[in-house]
C-alpha cells in the first residue's frame, strides 16, 4: 500500500471514531432517542366503537406530546415517543402474547385497556419489571399494589358512589320504604365485578337498600323476557357487561314491557352513547345515571376537558369529529386518562434521563407521582395504584340527547 493511501485510511479510521464518539454522546444526551409505549387495545372485538378513538386519542397525543404542544409536558430535547398497538380483539388468550409481543418490540410500559388483561398480566409484569397502564380497573390490578398503576377507579368502588348517591337522593320519609334494587349483568369480568359491588353494598346498608336480586346471564345474550319480567317494577336496575349491546338490547326490551326502572351504571357505558341509543332510543335511557371520572364533553369550563376536544378537532375531520362526540366517552375520557398516563411517562423520563428509561424508572417516578387534574388531585403513592378517587354524576337527558353533571362537583370514592 502506497504512503498516500495508508494516509486516506488512517484519516478515514479517525473520522469513523470521531463519528462513533458523536454519536455516543448524542445517545448519552438523549438526542434521537425513541420511547416505544405499547398498546393492548381492542380495535375488532366487542369493544371497538368505544377503544377504536381511545386508540386513535392516544396517537393524536403523542403526536401533541412529540410536537411540544401539549400544555405543561416538555420531553428532553431530541426524545419522541412512539406508540405500537396489539388488537387483542377482546379475546383473553390474546392478552399474554400481546404482551410478550410488544416487550419484544422494546415497550417498558404497555397501556392495557381492559382489567381483565391487566389482572391477567400482572405477576408477569413485575417479575419482568414492565409497568402496566391500566384503563378500566378492577380492585385485584391495584391490591396489593404492584406493577399496575390504573387511572380510574376500581368499578366495585365506582359502583358503590353511584348507589350512595342514590341513597342520599331518595325519599325515605316520603316514599315510606327502602328504593329496590336489581342487577341484570354478562358473566365477563366486568359484569362480574359490578354486580359484586352492588350486590355488597346494598347488603352492608340493608337498611337503605332493598336489594331485589342478581340476574346472570352468559356473554352474548339479546333476548331478555325472563329478567325483564323479574326486575320489571324495580325502582333502579344496573346493567353490567363489556360493551353496549346488552344496556342496548335490555332496556330497549325493557321498556316496551312497561319497565319503570332507572337504569345506573358506572362509566363504562358512557363510552357508547351512539351505539345505545341508536339501538333503543334517548327515550329508552331518559333519567339513566352513571358517575364518571373524567368530565363529559360539555363540561369545555375545565380546560383539560377543552383542551382534548380541540385535540380531537384539529387532528380529524369535522365530520368525524362530530362522530366521535355523538359516539360517547371513548375519545375524551381514553384521552383524558391517557393524557394523563403519557405525562406521567414523561415525567419519569425527565426524571432520570431518556438513556435510562426503562419500566424500573417508570415506577420509581410513578409511586410518588400526584397532579391536579379539573380540581381533583389525581396519582398515585407507595400504597395506592389507583389514580382515581373522585367522580361525578351525570345523568342522561332523552329530551336533550345529552349527559348533563348533576352532582356539584366532584364526589369522594367509598373504599368499602
Amino acid at each position: 500500500m502506497s504512503r498516500k493511501w495508508k494516509m486516506v485510511v488512517a484519516c478515514f479510521v479517525v473520522l469513523a471514531l470521531l463519528a462513533t464518539l458523536c454519536f455516543g454522546c448524542a445517545e448519552k444526551e438523549g438526542e434521537g432517542k425513541v420511547i416505544i409505549i405499547g398498546n393492548m387495545t381492542d380495535t375488532t372485538g366487542i369493544g371497538a366503537p368505544a377503544l377504536v378513538p381511545l386508540t386513535d386519542a392516544l396517537h393524536d397525543l403523542v403526536d401533541e406530546i412529540n410536537a411540544g404542544l401539549a400544555p405543561g409536558i416538555e420531553l428532553p430535547e431530541g426524545v419522541e415517543l412512539r406508540v405500537i398497538d396489539y388488537d387483542t380483539k377482546f379475546d383473553p388468550s390474546r392478552f399474554v402474547p400481546g404482551y410478550d409481543w410488544l416487550r419484544e418490540k422494546g415497550a417498558q410500559v404497555i397501556i392495557s385497556v381492559s382489567n381483565e388483561a391487566s389482572e391477567t398480566l400482572k405477576d408477569r409484569a413485575a417479575r419482568d419489571k414492565v409497568a402496566i397502564l391500566g384503563m378500566a380497573t378492577s380492585i385485584p390490578m391495584v391490591e396489593p399494589p404492584g406493577w399496575v398503576f390504573s387511572f380510574s377507579a376500581p368499578t366495585q368502588w365506582a359502583v358503590k358512589l353511584m348507589l350512595q348517591w342514590i341513597g342520599d337522593k331518595w325519599d325515605y320519609e316520603g316514599k315510606g320504604r327502602r328504593p329496590t334494587i336489581a342487577t341484570v349483568y354478562w358473566t365477563d369480568a366486568w359484569g362480574i365485578d359490578n354486580e359484586k359491588g352492588a350486590r355488597e353494598y346494598c347488603e352492608a346498608h340493608s337498611d337503605k337498600f332493598d336489594y331485589v336480586g342478581s340476574y346472570a346471564a352468559p356473554v352474548g345474550q339479546m333476548t331478555w323476557s325472563g329478567e325483564v319480567a323479574k326486575t320489571l317494577n324495580v325502582d333502579y336496575v344496573q346493567l353490567a357487561a363489556y360493551g353496549g349491546i346488552l344496556p342496548s338490547s335490555f332496556m330497549q326490551q325493557y321498556k316496551a314491557a312497561g319497565g319503570k326502572g332507572v337504569n345506573f351504571d358506572t362509566e363504562s357505558q358512557s363510552a357508547y352513547v351512539g351505539y345505545i341509543t341508536d339501538f333503543a332510543g334517548w327515550s329508552a335511557f331518559d333519567g339513566k345515571l352513571n358517575v364518571q371520572a373524567w368530565g363529559w364533553w360539555n363540561l369545555t369550563e375545565w380546560t383539560e376537558v377543552k383542551y382534548i376536544k380541540d385535540v380531537l378537532y384539529k387532528y380529524h375531520s369535522k365530520a368525524e369529529a362530530d362522530e366521535w362526540v355523538r359516539a360517547g366517552m371513548g375519545y375524551l375520557g381514553g384521552g383524558s386518562m391517557q393524557l394523563f398516563a403519557l405525562e406521567s411517562v414523561v415525567a419519569a423520563i425527565n426524571e432520570v434521563g431518556a438513556e435510562n428509561f426503562n419500566g424500573q424508572a417508570y415506577y420509581d417516578t410513578a409511586i410518588n407521582w400526584m397532579e391536579d387534574w379539573a380540581g381533583a388531585m389525581r396519582g398515585f403513592t407507595p400504597t395506592r395504584r389507583y389514580a382515581v378517587d373522585e367522580m361525578i354524576v351525570l345523568e342522561w337527558d332523552g329530551d336533550a340527547e345529552d349527559l348533563i353533571m348533576i352532582s356539584d362537583g366532584w364526589l369522594t370514592i367509598p373504599h368499602e
